[in-house]
């Protein structure tokens, strides 16, 4: 089996990992990326707050 993570952002999309010719129990293998998909996506939602937030500081 071949497993793909892909990350679908607004402008593009971005390959994360690719594992062809996956066999037997893959998750031990794909797991750990999909915790670092998890902390990029709060990273980049902590990011964009934070861009927001300096935004409107800065209209004030």
């Amino acid at each position: 089996m071949d497993v793909t993570a892909r990350l679908r952002l607004a402008s593009a999309e971005v390959l994360l990992a690719s594992w062809p010719d996956l066999h037997g129990d893959w998750t031990t293998v794909v797991h750990p990326t999909l915790h670092e998909v998890i902390g990029l996506h709060i990273a980049l939602s902590v990011a964009t707050d934070a861009l927001h937030l300096a935004n409107q500081l800065a209209a004030r």
